[in-house]
């Protein structure tokens, strides 16, 4: 099988990458920094004996990504998974934000996401391959914070429904994970309401569901539940939350 992972150098996108390797799958690495990809390149290579090409990228300034990864793909090689763990997001992300920051924003989490399906969707379904979506728990409900992240979040569901509506699952299969909190740089020190939880972890479950039917899923699992809960909660109440 050859897998694309788009944002492979760093996080929960780096242990897929690494579990994918692992179960033999050929790579398709993409982040913005070559350096990282090449020595993470090397390391899968060595250990798990698997093809990996690299494509150096960055969404936040790319104006057709999706474009840039279609001509980095050989004409005849077949696609069978595409994983879009990308994400970006910022400490003040609310309505002080200016416009380039805002931009910057939704290139990542929602334009990059958008962009790419598109032009890799053909061969994704010449191969009944799967798209794997990421959203994120903080888009379970608005709130006067992640205010841009949560919102692009929120359209990346409206997308999983569309291309589950559009396409059978023989044609394609179309999963997303909405993770809570993940253990990586960017949560080390924060005083979070609950435990980070194992990128490592996360990404053994994930590539393990790659041959299942289309599905979303909160990872872990318990934050279904909490997600349940503040959406059944009175708007009066839910408004006084400062979370």
């Amino acid at each position: 099988m050859k897998t694309m992972v788009v944002g492979a150098s760093s996080g929960l996108g780096r242990e897929l990458a690494t579990e994918l390797a692992r179960r033999k799958h050929d790579l398709v690495l993409v982040a913005s920094g070559r350096r990282d990809l090449e020595a993470l390149a090397a390391d899968l290579t060595l250990r798990h004996g698997v093809a990996v090409e690299l494509v150096a990228l960055d969404l936040a300034t790319a104006a057709d990504p999706g474009a840039r990864l279609l001509a980095a793909l050989d004409a005849e090689s077949a696609l069978d998974a595409l994983l879009l763990p990308l994400g970006m997001s910022r400490g003040h992300d609310d309505f002080s934000l200016d416009a380039a920051a805002i931009g910057e924003l939704l290139a990542i989490n929602l334009h990059a996401p958008l962009a790419i399906i598109h032009a890799l969707l053909p061969r994704l379904l010449a191969a009944q391959g799967v798209i794997v979506l990421f959203g994120s728990v903080a888009a379970v409900r608005g709130r006067g914070r992640n205010v841009v992240y949560a919102a692009a979040k929120r359209a990346l569901v409206s997308v999983y429904e569309s291309l589950r509506q559009r396409f059978a699952p023989g044609q394609l299969r179309v999963q997303l994970y909405e993770p809570g909190f993940i253990a990586t740089n960017l949560t080390w020190g924060m005083r979070l309401p609950m435990p980070a939880s194992d990128p490592a972890r996360l990404a053994r479950q994930i590539v393990a569901g790659l041959g299942r039917g289309s599905r979303r899923r909160f990872v872990p699992a318990r934050y279904a539940l909490i997600a349940a809960l503040l959406r059944g909660l009175p708007w009066a109440l839910y408004r006084r939350m400062r979370a």
